[in-house]
């Protein structure tokens, strides 16, 4: 019954997943394991995350503005089928915004975020995923391989725009790793944890994105008021 409850939940946010992905690609669910869980070929284990004084270099915290800085650190080692451990490393910075009255009357949150994460293979270069954006409107940041020309894209999508630019927020935010136009990995970023990973791609950027993408969903969101 807790299964299908959780299920009903989500309906709104499955539905935003990109839908050639959900289509094709290959569904991971959790299942439970010792020190963590699973997600089909995927082991994540040592996740967690704190709250913490507010780094003062910190790209809000470092601001001249009156309104008080929260901190937030999560991380997670991921082991994929290659045989690939990710180690990952997520601060959210966050802020109230000055709409924040505004946005309580519509019983949604609006807050100013800063995120900046980090995913560690050995022997590889790390991958970086940067941002900065409201709560108050789905977003995007760069995710790009340390060293490297290559950039692509994480995007968080927070609510759904419906007929006549209305919108709905939705009950558990999704991520989603664009490799150029196309969604690679999908992860809805509540519990259970569920994920899609596109066929054929490459398998590095896919870690690395689910990775980082897994470690969002331990970040407080809390979307709504």
């Amino acid at each position: 019954m807790v299964g299908l409850g959780c299920s009903l939940t989500q309906r709104p946010s499955l539905k935003v997943v990109d839908p050639t992905l959900a289509a094709e690609g290959l569904p991971l669910e959790r299942e439970r394991a010792d020190g963590g869980f699973d997600l089909g070929p995927y082991q994540v284990r040592d996740a967690g995350v704190r709250s913490e004084a507010p780094d003062a270099d910190g790209p809000l915290a470092s601001e001249d503005v009156a309104r008080p800085v929260t901190q937030h650190r999560a991380g997670l080692v991921l082991t994929a089928p290659s045989g690939r451990s990710w180690t990952t490393s997520c601060r959210l910075q966050r802020r109230v915004s000055v709409a924040a009255d505004y946005r309580a009357v519509l019983d949604e949150n609006g807050d100013e975020i800063t995120l900046d994460c980090v995913a560690k293979a050995r022997e590889l270069p790390p991958w970086s995923f940067t941002v900065r954006a409201l709560l108050s409107a789905n977003f995007a940041g760069e995710f790009v391989q340390v060293g490297s020309d290559r950039v692509e894209t994480i995007e968080v999508l927070t609510r759904v725009v419906r007929v006549k630019r209305l919108e709905r927020l939705l009950p558990v935010p999704v991520a989603q790793l664009r490799l150029g136009e196309d969604a690679k990995v999908a992860v809805l970023l509540g519990r259970p944890e569920k994920a899609w990973v596109a066929e054929g791609i490459d398998l590095v950027a896919a870690e690395a994105g689910l990775a980082v993408m897994l470690t969002l969903r331990f970040l407080p969101w809390e979307l709504a008021e």
